[in-house]
C-alpha cells in the first residue's frame, strides 16, 4: 500500500469549522465513555520550546494516530510560526502507515481552539459581558475566533507584555469583527471579563485568586506540560465548581482520523 501525503494547503481546503465542532464533541463523548485509549503524553523540553508526542485510538475504528507537535516561542522573532508538527495515520487492523498529514501544527492549533469553544459552550456563563484573552500568540487569535461560533459576544480585552504585539493583535482581530481593548495590566482584564482564556507558556502565575470575579469562567489552555503555570494555585481551591473528570486534551485520534478521511477526498 502506498502511503498518501497531504500538504497544509490540501488540508485547509477540507476545513469546515461547524463540522469540526461536532467531530470534536464526539471525541469528548467517546473519551468519557472509555472508548478511547490515550497513553501519557511524550514530552521533549528545550530551552526555547518544547515538543509533545501524542497518540491514541478509538475502539473498533479504522485508524490510530501519532502526532508530533512543537512550540518554539521565540520563532516569531525570526519570522516563522511558533508551532509546527505532523500527524501519522495508521491502519488499526494492519499497522500500515496510510497517511501523513503535513499540517505544520495547523490541525493542533485549530483543534485546541475548537476545544476551547466547546468548553465555553457548555461551561461559560450564559451572558458573557466581555471575553478576556491572556496572550497575543497563535492561540490567542484562534481561541477568540472560534468563540464566535458559540457566543454572540464580540468585545474582548486582551492582555500582553508587548505594545507592538498588542497593536498587531488588535488590528488583525478587529478586521474579523471583534472590538478589542488592549492592556498591560491584568486587573483591567479581570474586572471586565467573565470569560477568560489564558494562552501563554508562562512558568509563573499571571492571574491571581483575588482578581477573579465570582461567576467567571477560565479556560487555562497554555499550561500544557510540567513547569508551566498561568493561574495562582489558590484559584483552583477557591472556585466552587470544577468539571469532574474533564479530559486534559481531546483525543487526537477522533479529530485526526476524520480530517484524514476528508482530506482523502481531494
Amino acid at each position: 500500500m502506498k502511503t498518501k501525503i497531504f500538504t497544509l494547503e490540501q488540508i485547509k481546503k477540507t476545513i469546515n469549522i461547524p463540522e469540526l465542532m461536532t467531530d470534536i464533541e464526539e471525541g469528548f463523548v467517546l473519551y468519557s465513555q472509555r472508548k478511547v485509549t490515550v497513553p501519557p503524553v511524550g514530552h521533549l523540553g528545550f530551552p526555547r520550546g518544547d515538543v509533545h508526542i501524542k497518540y491514541g485510538y478509538i475502539e473498533n475504528d479504522d485508524y490510530y494516530v501519532i502526532k508530533i507537535a512543537s512550540g518554539f516561542y521565540d520563532n516569531p522573532k525570526i519570522g516563522i510560526p511558533s508551532s509546527n508538527g505532523t500527524m501519522l495515520v495508521f491502519n488499526q487492523k494492519t499497522g500500515e502507515l496510510e497517511g501523513i498529514l503535513l499540517d505544520e501544527g495547523y490541525l493542533t492549533d485549530l483543534r485546541t481552539a475548537v476545544a476551547g469553544a466547546i468548553v465555553a459552550k457548555y461551561l461559560a456563563p450564559k451572558h458573557i459581558t466581555k471575553i478576556g484573552i491572556v496572550g497575543t500568540g497563535i492561540q490567542a487569535h484562534l481561541q477568540l475566533e472560534m468563540l464566535q461560533y458559540v457566543t454572540e459576544c464580540r468585545e474582548a480585552v486582551v492582555y500582553g507584555r508587548s505594545e507592538e504585539s498588542l497593536e498587531k493583535y488588535k488590528q488583525k482581530m478587529e478586521k474579523k469583527g471583534f472590538r478589542i481593548t488592549t492592556t498591560q495590566n491584568t486587573d483591567e482584564l479581570t474586572t471586565q471579563c467573565n470569560l477568560i482564556i489564558t494562552t501563554t507558556p508562562s512558568t509563573e502565575p499571571i492571574l491571581f485568586a483575588n482578581q477573579i470575579r465570582e461567576g467567571t469562567h477560565i479556560t487555562a489552555m497554555g499550561a500544557d506540560s510540567k513547569g508551566k503555570q498561568e493561574l495562582e494555585s489558590k484559584i483552583i481551591s477557591t472556585f466552587p465548581e470544577l468539571p469532574s473528570k474533564c479530559p486534559y486534551f481531546i483525543p487526537i485520534s477522533s479529530f485526526s482520523r476524520i480530517q484524514y478521511r476528508k482530506t482523502k477526498r481531494i
